[in-house]
């Protein structure tokens, strides 16, 4: 049986993720700028014109990402908005995401969001971290470097030293699950493959 491709996203370097991040925002932020032109070309500067941009925005950044994971600007850069179950968050948590851009984006035109995106262990604006939220990769990546040797032929006891909780290993089919396992340095804990899902999940253990 073949091992499931080690998610990489989880691993993607802070500024590389950054990078594809703000492209994709520039492509989305365009795109808010054509329809705020649109609204005022049709309806003119009133209450009109801001109620077609609110429900653009509600639609964009609450129901379709939400829904979805994606925005224009995300599908284009192979980013995808995910929850800690790695499937889309929801409208709900979409939205108050999006409002959480009054602190992340307004402040110093944004350098805070770039900075935590930067810096933080799961490149995580404000936004993010509020709703337990954070933006993946969903392309393939660039191979790395051989990971260490995993700890043992099938993780029955899912235990491992200091200095191993910080290494990078291969998957593991666990017998028990019936799946590939891994273990998650950033997340420090035990991750599953899901073939339903086609991501990884962690694993609860008894």
């Amino acid at each position: 049986m073949t091992s499931p491709t080690v998610p990489r996203s989880r691993l993607t370097p802070g500024f590389t993720l950054l990078t594809r991040r703000t492209v994709a925002f520039g492509i989305d932020l365009a795109m808010v700028v054509v329809a705020v032109l649109v609204a005022r070309r049709l309806l003119g500067t009133g209450f009109g014109s801001l109620a077609m941009v609110a429900l653009v925005l509600t639609a964009v950044f609450g129901v379709v990402e939400g829904e979805t994971g994606f925005t224009a600007g995300k599908a284009l850069l192979d980013l995808r908005l995910v929850n800690e179950r790695g499937q889309p968050p929801g409208t709900t948590v979409a939205i108050i995401r999006s409002a959480a851009w009054v602190v992340d984006g307004l402040p110093c035109l944004g350098a805070l969001a770039l900075a935590l995106i930067w810096f933080s262990p799961k490149h995580q604006r404000i936004g993010d971290l509020l709703t337990g939220s954070r933006v993946i990769s969903t392309r393939d990546e660039p191979a790395e470097p051989a990971p260490t040797a995993g700890p043992g032929p099938a993780p029955e006891h899912y235990s491992l030293t200091v200095e191993q909780e910080t290494q990078h290993f291969d998957p593991i089919w666990d017998d028990a699950l019936a799946a590939y396992v891994q273990w998650d340095p950033v997340e420090r804990r035990w991750m599953k493959y899901d073939d339903a899902l086609g991501g990884w999940g962690p694993v609860h253990v008894v």
